[in-house]
C-alpha cells in the first residue's frame, strides 16, 4: 500500500512542471518578454503622439506643406502599424522590425524636417497663436522621433 502511494505521489510530481525548465522553454518573463512590454509600450505612446501631431496639424490646412506633412505622417503610421504586426513573430520578425525601424527614422527625419520648414515660416508671421501652435507642431514632432529612436535601440 505504502508503494502504491509513493509511486501515485512520484507520478504526480513528475507531471508539475519543473520552474527551471521553464524559463529555457521561455514560459516566464525573459528578455525577450521585457522587450515586447517596452515595444508595446512605446508604441502606444508612439500612436498617442502621431494622433496629436495630427490634431495640431489641421490649424495649418491652408498652408502648402500640409499635404506633404499628411503625407509623411500617414507613411509613419503604416510603417508603426507593420512594426506592430510583427511583434509576435520570432528572430526574423525582429530582423524586419530593425528595417522598418530604419525607415522610420528616415520618415521621422523628415516629418521633423518639414515641420521646422512650417515653424520657420510662421516666425514670420505677426501672430503669435500660429506661431505657438507651431512651436507645439514642433515639439510633437521631437517627440516622435525620440520614440522612433528607442523602438530602433530596442529593435536591434
Amino acid at each position: 500500500m505504502r508503494n502504491a502511494i509513493c509511486a501515485a505521489a512520484l507520478g504526480v510530481l513528475t507531471l508539475l512542471p519543473n520552474p527551471a525548465h521553464a524559463q529555457n522553454r521561455g514560459d516566464r518573463p525573459g528578455k525577450a518578454f521585457r522587450n515586447e512590454m517596452k515595444i508595446d509600450r512605446l508604441m502606444d505612446g508612439l500612436r498617442e503622439e502621431m494622433w496629436a501631431y495630427r490634431q495640431e496639424l489641421e490649424p495649418f490646412r491652408q498652408s502648402a506643406d500640409y499635404p506633404e506633412l499628411i503625407e509623411t505622417r500617414y507613411r509613419l503610421r503604416n510603417l508603426a502599424i507593420r512594426v506592430a504586426e510583427l511583434e509576435k513573430g520570432g528572430g526574423r520578425a525582429q530582423q524586419a522590425q530593425a528595417v522598418l525601424a530604419r525607415e522610420m527614422q528616415k520618415e521621422a527625419n523628415e516629418l521633423k524636417r518639414r515641420t521646422g520648414r512650417l515653424e520657420n515660416k510662421t516666425d514670420r508671421n505677426p501672430s503669435k497663436e500660429a506661431r505657438r501652435l507651431a512651436d507645439r507642431l514642433k515639439e510633437r514632432a521631437d517627440d516622435i522621433e525620440g520614440h522612433i529612436e528607442r523602438l530602433a535601440h530596442l529593435v536591434r
